[in-house]
């Protein structure tokens, strides 16, 4: 099989010179892992890399209606989306596909794109050993990323509301199941209900996301940002969806590795003035920030490796982000 796969994308890097210019380069022949929710490795071909996506090998939880070569060419269909919109070059990039092939265990090949992920420069500045203004620079090219895909990529005139509310009950529903919402669903619940009560968190309007902007997602080379893991990207949904995520991600991270949630404070505060540079857009932003910070803490409490009283915090943090009056 991994002999088959570097026959593959060695054919696909011959086809696609172009798609290499501005990547980094690699040894021939080189195959290496890389983290993902799929099993994926990164090939070296006549000096350049390329990662393949193995969908059919997934490393975590998948629904009973997952169809692996399905997921494969929707995010192929959307990668060529993001492409034909002009993000393959600039500084606010989503990598680019090069081909799938269904018998290689639904494998995506894209260009495989070095640098550091959000994530390292985040965990690296918590830990001492990354500077604060590689971090601030990297949350200022994330932002200019998703809001471009927020602005240039397909709008509706309003945002789904049941899917709003269902990609919330999802982690919330599944928390309960594995028990470790531990009473906090009747104060989740009560707050729900007054969220859904407020008249403009149904006005906004329906933008393309990222859909899964976790820092893990996102590498910074070279002042350029490249976004990429847009299995998830969709049209129709509020734009906080992906803003509120990277907030919630954010805390969490000064959370657990610094102790201190205070400490995300300017981190958010930069992430925020750089995706709505405007005070005013902004106000009207955070009204309704809270909803969506909120599901991001539940989303990350899902994750199966934490000890209980640090998922508990994330519950708790959760729920206190859903109880604040809109």
């Amino acid at each position: 099989m991994k002999a088959a796969a570097l026959r593959w994308v060695s054919e696909l890097a011959r086809q696609n010179p172009e798609a290499f210019s501005d990547a980094s380069n690699g040894s021939n022949g080189m195959e290496e892992p890389s983290a993902s929710s799929h099993e994926s490795c990164v090939f070296g071909v006549d000096g350049t890399r390329v990662h393949v996506k193995f969908f059919r090998r997934t490393l975590g939880r998948t629904g009973v209606t997952y169809d692996p070569c399905r997921e494969m060419k929707a995010e192929y269909a959307m990668l060529k989306e993001y492409e034909k919109n002009g993000f393959s070059s600039g500084p606010y990039r989503i990598v680019r596909a090069l081909g799938v092939n269904e018998a290689l265990d639904c494998a995506l090949a894209t260009v495989y794109v070095g640098g550091a992920t959000l994530l390292s420069l985040i965990q690296d500045t918590l830990k001492g050993s990354g500077k604060e203004d590689r971090l601030m620079a990297a949350l200022d090219l994330t932002a200019g990323l998703l809001r471009k895909i927020h602005t240039v990529m397909p709008q509706d005139s309003r945002v789904d509301a049941s899917e709003m509310f269902y990609s919330y009950l999802k982690p919330m529903l599944y928390l309960e199941e594995q028990g470790a919402l531990d009473g906090f669903h009747r104060r989740i619940a009560k707050g729900l209900t007054r969220w859904h009560s407020f008249k403009p968190l149904f006005e906004q309007r329906g933008v393309t996301v990222h859909g899964d902007a976790n820092p893990s997602n996102f590498k910074i080379q070279g002042g350029v940002v490249y976004g990429f893991d847009v299995e998830r990207s969709r049209p129709g949904r509020s734009p906080l969806l992906d803003v509120g995520t990277v907030v919630a991600e954010l805390s969490h991270q000064c959370a657990y590795l610094a102790k201190d949630e205070d400490r995300a404070r300017p981190y958010i505060a930069r992430f925020l003035t750089a995706y709505a540079p405007d005070a005013g857009e902004r106000e009207k932003l955070l009204r309704m920030l809270p909803f969506y910070v909120s599901r991001g803490f539940l989303k990350i409490a899902m994750l199966g490796y934490w000890k209980p009283d640090y998922r508990r915090y994330l519950v708790e943090r959760g729920t206190r982000c859903i109880e604040v009056v809109p």
